[in-house]
């Protein structure tokens, strides 16, 4: 399936719900939250219905997010049916991204499932600073279980949000950790997704600032490695480590994007900087599975040519957030 640009659309983002169990500060508003009615979040059977669709439409690596996607109650059940697909040879690979409070219960699962790459959202390796962040999380629990999930054999890459006057200080020990211990390792521009009550300029901190930091210690080379996702990779031989660059901010990646989204009520999100959706609830809750398959291939081929993010404005994605829309 191609968009109107030529580029190939291959990749869905499912979020399988918007609830938490962290409340990171960038992410959703903390004093008062807002989450979907239940009635609204689709259900496993909806969910199946949709990635079924997306796969006759082309869509061959499928990525689970959320809020965070191991609180789902029925989330066992949705890997299940994923891993059926995988072993029919329908899809290419089933991804996940998660918090990592929750890798100490599931990683075998995840493991039995066929899932062979976590991404782990993880902005310091500071206790304090992680709990603060979270607003309440435990460092401990999240490490111990992504080293879980590395042990049964689960690749692990790293995401960090960078943040000024906060994680800056620790992009060479995040460096050294990740390449320490064979994870992969991305930094991330926040983006402004959701408003919040202060302006995100005040937490924004370029790509290339986190550059500059890493070459004052390291030496970072092209590297060769390649992901469905936007991160531009670079190799630090020192460390042995590959260590990727997401810019939405100072230098979009739309060109080459091959993404949908879908959201846990049941929006097709096109773009993730951009308002227009489409709600297939109707389609999915009247049966009519002829008409959802159409929407899709048409929202799909309308996919816009890129966002606009500033970061210096007040979001046009107000009422949107991260944990509504999937990680």
């Amino acid at each position: 399936m191609f968009d109107s640009f030529g580029r190939k659309i291959n990749y869905v983002r499912v979020s399988v719900t918007d609830r938490c169990d962290l409340r990171c500060k960038y992410c959703m508003p903390t004093s008062n939250p807002f989450f979907f009615k239940k009635k609204d979040i689709l259900s496993l059977n909806e969910l199946q219905l949709i990635s079924d669709q997306l796969i006759l439409l082309g869509i061959k690596k499928i990525r689970i997010t959320g809020g965070e996607p191991l609180i789902r109650k029925d989330i066992i059940q949705y890997f299940k049916f994923l891993s059926l697909k995988l072993s029919q040879n329908k899809i290419d690979e089933v991804l996940l991204t998660s918090n990592g409070t929750q890798l100490k219960k599931y990683a075998k699962n995840l493991a039995d499932f066929g899932i062979k790459r976590i991404n782990v959202s993880l902005d310091s390796l500071i206790e304090q600073k992680f709990n603060f962040i979270t607003n309440g999380g435990n460092l401990s629990n999240v490490i111990d279980g992504i080293f879980l999930a590395k042990s049964n054999n689960i690749k692990i890459k790293i995401n960090t949000v960078l943040l000024k006057n906060f994680n800056e200080d620790e992009i060479i020990s995040l460096m050294k950790w990740c390449g320490k211990n064979n994870f992969t390792l991305s930094f991330i521009e926040v983006m402004p997704v959701g408003e919040i009550s202060y302006s995100r300029s005040k937490q924004y901190l370029p790509v290339t600032k986190a550059k500059e930091i890493i070459k004052k210690e390291f030496k970072l080379e092209k590297s060769e490695l390649k992901s469905s996702g936007p991160s531009k990779y670079y190799f630090c031989k020192k460390l042995n480590l590959n260590v990727g660059f997401i810019s939405p901010i100072s230098e979009h990646f739309c060109l080459t994007c091959n993404r949908i989204r879908i959201t846990s009520n049941g929006f097709i999100y096109p773009c993730l900087g951009d308002n227009n959706s489409v709600d297939l609830k109707p389609f999915l809750r009247s049966g009519k599975s002829k008409e959802l398959f159409n929407t899709l291939e048409s929202v799909i081929y309308k996919k816009p040519e890129r966002h606009f993010f500033n970061i210096n404005e007040k979001s046009y994605i107000k009422k949107r957030y991260m944990n509504t829309t999937g990680g």
